[in-house]
Formats: C-alpha cells, structure tokens, sequence
C-alpha cells in the first residue's frame, strides 16, 4: 500500500517552519533585552557612563577686612600670589593701638599697686573693708581694659587663616580703612570638583568612587575622588551635584573645566565578562 503526500501538508510546512524561526529569535532578543535591563538597573556598564561636565572649585574663599580703623601699612602679597596659613597677608598701622595698649597696662598696674596698699592698710584698721572692695574692683576694670587694647592691638597684623592665594585686592598700601571695609579676596589651596550627573547614577554612585578629570584649559588628568553627593535633583533636568576632592596639581585654579569619566570598578568588569559571555 502505497501513501500519498498531500500538497497541502508540503505547503503549510513551508510556511510554518520559517514562522517557526522568527519566533525563536523574537523570543531570545526579548530575553537578552530584559537581562540587560535587569544589569542596567543594578549597576550601569560603564560603556553608559558618558563624561559629565565638572568645575574646578576652592573648598575655602574668604574676604579679609580690617576689624580696625586705620592706615594700611603693607599688604606683601600681590594678585595671584601664594601664601601660607600664619603669614601676614596685610599690616595696619599699629602706633595709636599699641599707645592705648600701654596706657591701659600702667592703669593696670596701678589699680594693683593701690589695691595691694589698702589690703595692707586694712591690717592696720586704717582703711574699711569698702576701700579694699572698691580697689579690687578697679583692678578687675582695669585688667578687662588691658585685655581689649591688647585684643585691638593683636589684629593690626592680620594673619592668612589657611593656606592659599590672592584672587585680588580691594585696597592699596597706605590707604586709610574703615572697620570692616575689604582689602583682599582670597581662596583656599584645597581644591575640589563641582559635578552634575544623571540622577540614575544614584543606583551605584557613593562617596569613595573615584573619578578622573581632563581639564580643558591645561590638558592635564587629575584624579579625585567623590566625598559628598548633593541634598537635592533637579526636577526639571532629572540631574544631581557631586563634589569630588582632588589629587592638587601646581597649574589648577578654581574656576577651570572639566570633564570627568568614572572608570569601570571590578563589579562593573564582571559585569561586562558575563555579558560577554551570554551573548550570541
């Protein structure tokens, strides 16, 4: 008994084997798009982690002004010049300070001598216990003025509070000021980065990363390291600020840009292993 092939069954085998195919592959694109979703949220690759735009930013600025009235002296550091914490970065003239310092020290010492006399006296019953009272005093309002002239004295010499540079100076030697009027700006030699990033980069982002900068004015690479991460995102623009402490190089200043790339750490290298290895 012989069979027959239908040419209908050729027909539909024809058409559903290449069905057949396209499905099998429409189901493993959508299997390995789901699994590089799944690596995407839990730690971008790093191929994703375009640079970002970053500014070079002093961790310390300051205005100096004068707490005194009086005649600038000196200011021995010009525009762009360093210095270090300590030194004299500006000099009041100090003559009329130091005379009202001496003019309080002998009323001081005089309060003492006059005290010390009565004290004497009142063992002798030639003076009440009042007088000794009221000199003691006198000797306590004379110390508090000595302290003050000598607080007065103290600040005609005004001292760089840390280490830095000068950014520029709003009064000249031999200019008269005013209490609390300006003469320099200066800013700290601690230097950090300024970074906005995607807000997503929050899923892997934390302090300790490290990042590395190329500046565009000098050419230069400097490595930091991210210490703080802003409080807030941007709603708008779904970004975040980081400030990434950097290695200090003699050419940086503040206000240079950047961009900063974020190199690949060892869970982003396993990562790309396994993709590798899953893919076709």
């Amino acid at each position: 008994m012989k069979f027959r092939i239908s040419p209908v069954l050729v027909c539909l085998s024809i058409l559903v084997l290449p069905l057949s195919s396209s499905l099998a592959a429409a189901q493993e694109s959508l299997r390995r798009n789901s699994l590089a979703n799944q690596n995407e949220g839990a730690d971008p690759s790093p191929r994703n982690r375009a640079p970002q735009r970053a500014m070079v930013e002093a961790v310390q600025r300051a205005t100096i002004s004068s707490e005194l009235s009086g005649r600038i002296e000196s200011i021995p550091f010009r525009e762009g010049e360093a210095f270090q914490e300590g030194e004299a970065i500006a000099v009041i003239d100090c003559s009329l300070y130091e005379a009202e310092l001496d003019r309080v020290g002998a009323k001081l010492a005089s309060a003492r001598r006059e005290y010390d006399n009565n004290q004497r006296l009142l063992e002798l019953r030639s003076v009440g216990q009042l007088d000794v009272d009221l000199s003691r005093l006198a000797v306590s309002e004379a110390n508090a003025e000595y302290r003050a002239a000598r607080t007065n004295a103290s600040r005609c010499n005004i001292t760089a509070p840390y280490s830095g540079r000068v950014v520029g100076r709003e009064a000249s030697e031999g200019q008269s000021v005013e209490a609390s009027e300006e003469i320099l700006d200066i800013v700290g030699s601690e230097l950090e980065a300024r970074i906005i990033v995607p807000a997503t980069w929050l899923k892997w982002l934390e302090p300790g990363v490290e990042t590395t900068l190329e500046v565009e004015e000098t050419g230069e690479r400097v490595n930091g390291v991210v210490n703080r991460i802003g409080a807030s995102v941007d709603p708008v623009s779904h970004t975040i600020p980081i400030w990434a402490e950097l290695d200090v190089t003699p050419s940086l200043r503040p206000g240079m840009t950047a961009s900063a790339t974020f190199p690949a750490r060892d869970t982003d290298k396993m990562y790309g292993a396994v993709a590798n290895e899953q893919a076709p």
